[in-house]
């Protein structure tokens, strides 16, 4: 259309300016014809909705699908809502009566979808099916065991979904195995040596139990078959196997021996060796260390345990005794048990953490599952920010630790007196750089506040753990959002060759900012020249959540015939939201 076609909308000068309104979200209608709200629908703010707009079914109701519904119900009722559209694997997400929303993470899987589509929990246990084989009853990566098998070659283990999956074998004949809950036993599969297979969470520890040095010398180096399916292994440089595909990894850390030597106290492994790991075609290689089988000091029975991991997250410990990976290890241990001549430290990191930058945390919490203690007393402990872990971690190979973000001298797991059970420490710090420095993952580091105590010593169940792997508590709320956003007059939203012409030398800007919380909110609005750096803000408020806030730029700030680019952000008056898309307009009043 020509320049000189356009319709023309009148020119707004008011006699009196003021540089700021703010139009109450519910009376839109009353507004006067230059302030008349853009031609769009809008959500109701969750702070519009009163307790007598709350069905009695919804009253009652202790989940809810989508967040904005569960803020209102968990106000008006004052009970914590289950947000059921946001709950995954790992994470359930609750909105509290204060309007804030409470993340629940969990260090491995807890929940999976069932056949039919349903969540239902993590349960690794073993059980026997029709055909004989042995799976366990819901396991995340679909676990499944031979049953009974005569002579050759036979499908040991396989761990994945379909397309993406791994089988471990064994050659030779397979009894029916002994179920024990999470474990199976396949007794004398060679003479003297039992195979033991545990199911974990996000995999499986399988030993050798070797009974004596006669059954030794039949394993100085064998070989178990293996395939993948979808997956693509290679050597990891520290021992072990990582085998992955585009969208997922699993570890096969470098496996270890230890004979039955054992600390009184604490049950601790006294003697360990490493066991080589190599790839041969279709096969894994184990080559146990010869001379700790056959050392006079060697106290049998001797167990060798090569295993498997795999999902998001990760968590490991370290031990200046150990030299080899114990990120698929089912426990975490800080501290030391003999004054300090073994110390160990573990380590966890929360992946996928983008959710969050957009977010205020008020409050992190590591919850974790304490079975053992050197005993009752409560002894300090604290938990670091560190640099990024992965399954090279080793005591000779820490990340580097930065501020420290909790303490906590809670410690069960000794005696009835102080039994196994949840003990937490807080990390809201670690989560808040998270969130400022908009990174992928939360690393954090625990350990003993003395490492020559032995009354520090202690040792907690892991992600691996068939029961209560470790779990972060968040408390956090949306930052201030901005919902619509809008000019007098009107123009669309656009940048480059698609921005609109804008009639008005004096054009209004607008917003719709909204605060989960319902507190009073503010709109921060930004203007520049297209292309320029130098730009002006205005702050306009405080308004109502929900409410349409606005600023009307000076007279002269904007000149015929230029292009202008504006933002907006809210605020609650403590922590600002995100910045809006810039949109452009250029000057066109002739």
């Amino acid at each position: 259309m020509s320049p000189d076609l356009r319709p023309r909308p009148l020119r707004v000068r008011p006699g009196t300016r003021s540089m700021r309104w703010i139009v109450p979200a519910v009376g839109l209608a009353l507004v006067a014809g230059a302030l008349n709200e853009p031609a769009v629908a809008r959500p109701i703010a969750a702070s519009e909705v009163s307790t007598s707009q709350v069905s009695a079914s919804r009253v009652s109701a202790s989940e809810v699908s989508d967040e904005a519904s569960a803020v209102a119900t968990a106000k008006a009722t004052g009970r914590p809502v289950l947000i059921t559209s946001k709950t995954t694997d790992t994470t359930e997400y609750r909105a509290l009566p204060s309007g804030r929303i409470e993340a629940t993470i969990a260090g491995g899987p807890v929940r999976m979808r069932d056949a039919n589509g349903a969540w239902t929990p993590v349960d690794v246990s073993l059980v026997r099916q029709a055909d004989g084989s042995i799976a366990a009853k819901a396991h995340p990566f679909g676990l499944k065991l031979s049953g009974p098998a005569g002579p050759g070659d036979h499908d040991l283990i396989a761990l994945g979904q379909p397309g993406r999956r791994s089988t471990l074998g064994w050659s030779g004949p397979l009894p029916a195995p002994e179920l024990n809950g999470t474990t199976a036993t396949y007794r004398e599969v060679k003479p003297g040596v039992d195979l033991v297979v545990e199911a974990t969470r996000t995999g499986y520890q399988q030993y050798l139990l070797v009974k004596n040095r006669q059954a030794a010398k039949q394993l100085r180096q064998f070989k178990m078959p293996w395939r993948t399916s979808g997956l693509t292994a290679r050597l990891d440089g520290a021992g072990g196997l990582n085998v992955s595909s585009a969208t997922e990894s699993h570890d096969v850390p470098a496996p270890v021996m230890w004979d039955s030597t054992v600390d009184r106290v604490t049950g601790e492994h006294l003697r360990r060796a490493p066991v080589g790991l190599g790839l041969a075609k279709n096969a894994l290689v184990l080559t146990p260390d010869a001379a700790f089988l056959t050392d006079p000091k060697t106290v049998y029975p001797v167990t060798i345990d090569p295993s498997q991991s795999a999902g998001a997250n990760f968590d490991a410990f370290v031990q200046s005794s150990y030299t080899n990976d114990q990120s698929a290890a089912t426990e975490l241990k800080i501290g030391t048990y003999d004054s300090g001549a073994n110390k160990a430290k573990s380590y966890l990191s929360f992946h996928n953490q983008e959710w969050l930058w957009d977010k205020q945390v008020q409050a992190a919490t590591l919850n974790l599952w304490s079975h053992h203690s050197y005993s009752c007393t409560a002894k300090g402990w604290v938990a670091h920010r560190v640099a990024d872990v992965t399954n090279t971690v080793r005591w000779t190979k820490r990340p580097v630790q930065y501020e420290q973000v909790g303490t906590s001298t809670q410690t069960k797991g000794w005696s009835s007196s102080c039994g196994a059970g949840w003990v937490t420490i807080p990390v809201t710090a670690a989560f808040q750089y998270t969130v400022a420095n908009r990174l992928t993952k939360t690393n954090i580091g625990i350990s003993a506040a003395s490492e020559t105590d032995n009354y520090g010593w202690k040792r907690f169940a892991s992600r691996e753990a068939a029961a209560n792997p470790p779990t972060v508590t968040i408390t956090y709320q949306t930052k201030t959002a901005v919902d619509l956003q809008a000019t007098a007059p009107d123009t669309v939203c656009a940048t480059g060759a698609e921005r609109p012409y804008m009639y008005s030398l004096t054009p209004q800007l607008r917003a719709q900012i909204t605060d989960t919380q319902g507190v009073p909110v503010y709109a921060t609005f930004e203007w520049k020249v297209v292309g320029g750096i130098i730009s002006t803000t205005a702050t306009e408020g405080p308004g109502a959540s929900g409410s349409w806030l606005g600023t009307t730029i000076p007279d002269d700030a904007f000149t015929e015939d230029s292009s202008y680019a504006w933002r907006v952000r809210g605020t609650d008056g403590t922590t600002p939201g995100e910045w809006s898309p810039w949109c452009e307009f250029t000057i066109d009043t002739m």
